[in-house]
């Protein structure tokens, strides 16, 4: 063996140094090899493929260290970085994790002998405080799980809880279902973390096991009434500590009559004659006590308590229902309600005299209903228009007003009559006359918006009219019309300068007359002004011999007339009137600029002069 793998040796795994007895004293091999434990059902949880794999940089093979820490990383779910620099010979490991190292033995805690041996192993079940079982591989070669008890001398010094396992109830189970005797129930198990445990169920009456009671559905009977019921669900899982959660407990209700055929109304109820239920329905068990109540639309009636019963006004319209209920000692009432009857029959309305309208028929001029006379006082009435016969979806008050489509037709309304207690009742006008147009006036004038000058919007506002309407537009300068200005908005042109402005709106909407209305006028219109939205400049570079260009900018109008004067150090220089110059010897060291002239009919004229530039 080379000097390096000595000292891994004698680094990793206690065993090289002393014999593993102090271990076996005081125990008993409960199986031993990968294979033969295998067989016997004791797993070696795969080390036997990975033990040529170092874990926490312990010596490989079949010896304690590598074992338990590959135990620690993949059941414990450590991560494979040992956890402190003094764990690596098998004897100092309880003294490096003493933080974490007492006397109870857990289900993936490490049993750790220090001051009696040189070894670890990996709890795999705890018996009771004096009895453990590990698994374990020794220096030796062995694997094997063991049987350790108090009672010998070979009980571990200590046990490491790195990161003991453990089954985690997130969610308590619960029953589903209605708890009462008779019911079946099923159990909700919860969840858990990790997820894959195994799961054995008892139910529980007042805390107490029910025998027999250990599957997932439960029917409780007389014995459990009243008592609280709950599921005791135990999550098991290999190198796990056994779980238990239990549910909430709920009370166990009493059980429940049947009904086996329903109650019956017989006849048709009519307000104010006797109705009465032909039979009380069958039931199971049979004997029982039973009580009545008549309903309305599903209410009860107050009062109606008996098998007979003669329905009032307000009741008119609604069905009618016989409901029965079935009780006994020990169980829970039930009701049981018969199918409804027809609509309970009204009394009858009659017109004594024909509804009538009010008002001149024409259209954006109201019309009102009269609602006649009838044969019972106190009562409600609804309205429904029609014109020519057909009537009109939503007029449903008690006036309307014509619209434009109903010019030449004739309107009439129904009227109809309600009280508690009666049927309705209809009842309709007679035609009025043909509906004539309506008229249009203007309430307030039309009126304009904006500075009047040449090239600045003029926006129109119609004013305000009798009826909405539909407006068109003629705008008018020095008193005559301007061919194609019909918009709502006009643009004053250079013909239009020195002269007022009016519009002149015109309403129309179908059914009436059209109507025009004048603006008042604005005043004269001004002299435009000419905008530059981008500055004139000069592009090119400014060097004797060199063609500089004269950029004009953007201006508005776009039309204008533009005119250029070149000037240097602020001195005309005659002649050059042009949009481009050749830079001369004379320029240099001079600032050169150039002088923009923009004129157009109708706006006064702007002089822009462009940032000055060096001549080099």
């Amino acid at each position: 063996m080379s000097r390096s793998r000595v000292l891994l040796a004698v680094l990793f795994c206690a065993a090289v140094l002393a014999p593993i007895s102090p271990a076996q004293a005081g125990s008993s091999l409960i199986c031993t090899g990968y294979s033969g434990c295998s067989d016997k059902g004791y797993s070696h949880f795969g080390y036997a493929t990975h033990k040529s794999t170092s874990y926490w940089r312990m010596y490989t093979g079949t010896n304690c260290t590598n074992y338990v820490a590959y135990r620690l990383v993949t059941t414990n779910g450590m991560p494979n970085v040992r956890p402190k620099a003094g764990v690596g010979n098998a004897e100092d490991w309880g003294f490096a994790m003493s933080s974490i190292t007492n006397s109870t033995p857990t289900v993936g805690s490490v049993a750790w002998w220090g001051r009696t041996g040189h070894h670890v192993a990996y709890v795999e079940k705890v018996v009771s405080s004096s009895e453990i079982w590990v698994s374990e591989s020794n220096w030796s070669g062995a694997f094997d799980w063991r049987k350790i008890t108090k009672s010998g001398s070979g009980w571990p010094d200590g046990f490491i809880h790195f990161k003991d396992p453990s089954i985690t109830n997130t969610t308590r189970p619960a029953i589903k279902g209605t708890v009462k005797v008779g019911e079946p129930l099923t159990a909700s198990g919860g969840t858990w973390s990790p997820t894959g445990n195994t799961y054995a169920y008892q139910w529980l009456s007042d805390g107490t096991k029910i025998s027999g009671a250990t599957a997932r559905t439960f029917t409780p009977t007389t014995a459990q009434l009243g008592k609280p019921l709950a599921i005791r669900v135990t999550a098991t899982r290999a190198s796990y500590p056994t779980v238990s959660a239990t549910s909430p407990s709920t009370t166990v209700g009493p059980g429940s009559i049947s009904s086996v055929s329903l109650p019956a109304v017989g006849g048709t109820p009519r307000v104010d004659e006797p109705v009465t239920a032909t039979t009380a329905g069958r039931w199971s068990p049979t004997g029982n006590v039973y009580t009545y109540q008549w309903l309305a639309d599903g209410a009860k009636i107050a009062g109606a308590t008996g098998r007979t019963f003669s329905p009032g006004p307000e009741l008119a319209g609604q069905q009618l229902a016989f409901a029965v209920t079935a009780s006994r000692s020990g169980y829970q009432p039930v009701t049981s309600v018969s199918a409804p009857a027809p609509a309970t029959l009204p009394g009858l309305l009659a017109n004594t005299e024909r509804p009538y309208v009010v008002g001149s028929p024409q259209v954006g001029s109201p019309l009102t209903a009269r609602v006649g006379a009838w044969s019972k006082p106190g009562l409600s009435y609804a309205y429904a228009w029609s014109v020519d016969g057909q009537v009109v979806p939503g007029a449903d008050d008690r006036t309307f007003t014509p619209r434009g489509q109903d010019v030449g037709r004739s309107v009439s309304v129904e009227v109809v009559a309600s009280r508690a207690g009666y049927e309705t009742a209809r009842a309709a006008s007679a035609p009025s006359a043909s509906v004539a147009r309506g008229v249009l006036s203007v309430q307030t004038r039309p009126t304009i918006a904006g500075t009047p000058r040449v090239g600045s919007a003029l926006v129109a506002a119609p004013g305000t009219w009798s009826a909405p309407a539909e407006h068109t537009y003629q705008w008018y300068a020095g008193g005559v019309a301007v061919a194609g200005a019909t918009g709502r908005t006009f643009i004053p042109k250079a013909a239009q300068r020195g002269k007022t402005i009016y519009v002149r709106v015109t309403a129309r909407q179908a059914g009436y007359t059209s109507a025009s209305a004048v603006s008042t006028g604005t005043a004269a219109v001004a002299y435009g002004r000419i905008r530059f939205t981008t500055q004139p400049r000069i592009t090119g570079t400014l060097r004797a011999g060199q063609v500089v260009t004269l950029d004009p900018g953007v201006h508005v109008p776009s039309a204008a007339t533009r005119r250029y004067q070149w000037l240097r150090d602020g001195q005309v220089l005659k002649g050059f009137t042009g949009s481009t110059r050749r830079i001369s010897s004379g320029d240099v060291g001079s600032l050169i600029s150039v002088r923009v002239t923009v004129s157009a009919p109708g706006y006064t004229t702007v002089v822009v002069l462009t940032a000055a530039r060096r001549a080099s």
